[in-house]
């Protein structure tokens, strides 16, 4: 009889392929590099194949190497959910959610759902996981969060999405500011943000204006911050001043194409939520 799978083992090489680093799977699951790739190594001499292809510095998956991985991500979807059926009893929900989401939403548009979540389903801990989109999509892959709360773009295309709000981006300004401030440039999030070139491109071709990055701050958030404080103009989406978070700050007179958001939970392929994720998404159609 063949030596049974080390589930542990199996983690290790999973974690790794979907960092695309063993020095990254160490991280994750605070080990060694050296304990990982002894995991990976007793794998391929229990299924007798080789996963990783040579020379390892590289770390590309054989052919046997990606079916294993495709795999091991669906018995491993099956072990949350066997997890899950033991976390509630018959009369209450119980047990940990753990979510991502980047700092703005988190600050803005999570708050009130999270509330919400507390008091109707008490017996829940919520664990927030708060980064750039880099650190939820890695988050994502190693399976350390069951779902994420982002502005949806291309780059999350892959992933199974639910719809939360739409929104539009708008220039905003302090309302003591004088609208000639917008000739310094505007301030965004990135220079590549979401749209920036859109507007670019619109301000040079129907207005004849080219439109300057004064600074890009590295999210939306600080940008508020910096448009309240009468830095510069700012560019970012609506829901970032809802429910009066920034009382002083106001539409930029500038009209300006529809660019339209989409705040949405995506999740990897083929895993089923569970029902604290399910009540936990119920919680924004209350608000």
């Amino acid at each position: 009889m063949n030596p049974l799978i080390n589930l542990a083992h199996l983690k290790f090489f999973c974690d790794s392929v979907a960092c695309n680093s063993i020095t990254e799977g160490a991280r994750n699951n605070f080990v060694t590099q050296s304990t990982i790739s002894q995991g990976i190594a007793k794998l391929e001499k229990i299924l007798k194949v080789d996963l990783i292809a040579k020379p390892r510095q590289k770390f590309q998956l054989t052919p046997e190497g990606k079916i294993l991985f495709e795999q091991a991500r669906h018995i491993f979807n099956t072990i949350n959910e066997i997890e899950e059926k033991f976390k509630f009893s018959k009369d209450e929900l119980k047990g940990t959610l753990k979510f991502a989401c980047t700092n703005s939403l988190g600050m803005s548009f999570i708050a009130s759902s999270y509330k919400r979540m507390q008091e109707n389903v008490p017996n829940v801990e919520m664990k927030v996981h708060l980064g750039n989109l880099k650190y939820i999509k890695n988050a994502l892959a190693v399976n350390d969060v069951e779902f994420a709360v982002v502005v949806f773009d291309a780059t999350f295309a892959g992933y199974n999405k639910h719809s939360l709000q739409k929104g539009r981006f708008h220039l905003y300004q302090n309302t003591n500011t004088p609208l000639y401030l917008i000739e310094r440039g505007i301030l965004v999030d990135e220079k590549e943000g979401m749209f920036v070139n859109e507007l670019q491109e619109y301000f040079l071709n129907f207005m004849n204006i080219p439109l300057k990055i004064e600074a890009a701050l590295g999210g939306w958030e600080v940008v508020a911050r910096f448009t309240e404080k009468n830095i510069g103009v700012g560019f970012f989406p609506d829901y970032i001043i809802a429910n009066e978070r920034y009382p002083t700050i106001r539409v930029n007179s500038i009209s300006i194409p529809h660019f339209e958001y989409e705040i949405a939970v995506v999740y990897s392929k083929g895993v089923r939520l569970s029902n604290q994720a399910k009540i936990f998404i119920d919680q924004f159609n209350l608000g």
